[in-house]
This record gives C-alpha cells, sequence and structure tokens, in this order.
C-alpha cells in the first residue's frame, strides 16, 4: 500500500488525488491546505483519510508528496519538511515555473527526491470542489 501527501488541493492537486482514490483505492492519501474545510469536504468525499499539519510527523511516512500550493508557497513547504520525510519519499509539483523550485531543491540537498511535473491540464473553474478524477487523463 502506498501513501501520498497533498500540500494544496485545489483543482489540479484534488483531481491527481481522486485519480489516485479511484486507480489505488486501498491507497493512504494525506491532505494539508490553507483552508482547512477544503480537506474536511475531501475526507467527507471519501478521497483523503486524514488531514495533515504544516511539519506533520506523517509527512516522514509518504512514499509520495505532491506540491499544489503555490510556488512561492512550495520552497517553504520544502524547508519544513526536509528533516521529516523518509530518505525513499518523492517530491513532485503541479508548478508551471520550474527554475525556482528547482534552485531551492539543489540548495536542501534533496535532488534524489525531486521529479518535477507539470499537468497539462485545466479548467474554468477552481479549487476542490470543480477536481475530477478525469481531469488529467
Amino acid at each position: 500500500m502506498k501513501t501520498y501527501a497533498f500540500i494544496g488541493l485545489g483543482l489540479i492537486g484534488g483531481s491527481v488525488a481522486r485519480a489516485i482514490r479511484k486507480f489505488e483505492p486501498d491507497s493512504r492519501i494525506y491532505a494539508y491546505a490553507r483552508h482547512k474545510e477544503t480537506v474536511e469536504q475531501a475526507i467527507e468525499e471519501g478521497i483523503v483519510d486524514q488531514l495533515l499539519m504544516p511539519r506533520d510527523p506523517l509527512y516522514g511516512t509518504c512514499d509520495y508528496i505532491f506540491l499544489c500550493a503555490p510556488v512561492e508557497s512550495n520552497l517553504t513547504y520544502l524547508e519544513e519538511l526536509k528533516d521529516i520525510v523518509s530518505d525513499d519519499c518523492i517530491f513532485t509539483d503541479v508548478g508551471s515555473v520550474k527554475s525556482i523550485i528547482h534552485k531551492k531543491i539543489n540548495e536542501l540537498g534533496m535532488s534524489a527526491h525531486f521529479i518535477g511535473g507539470h499537468p497539462m491540464a485545466g479548467s474554468e473553474k477552481s479549487g476542490f470542489s470543480a477536481s475530477s478524477d478525469r481531469l488529467i487523463e
């Protein structure tokens, strides 16, 4: 069983989480979002198993962490998580800008743990309530 964490659970993060839940129903999915209500909605819908907080020790149990917050925020989250995550954890992001996140990854010595991503998907709508398990198909 794999364990995933999401930092940010809007349109893209929510859609990835929904797809994981659909195709890997036994996986564990944790999430943190600025608006606690977003994660609570995802828990109610059965997409997310548990709410995380910044610097939560449960990040250390994750196989994959998706950075789905604004790029500048993701830089801060990387600093906070560096000493919590396991050596086997893989980070990826959904941001369109890569130069600043790669710079931060290299500064933190986390390049072996990072795979940059940029889902070519979107919608005229935003937020978790607009997410879909088919958005990034």
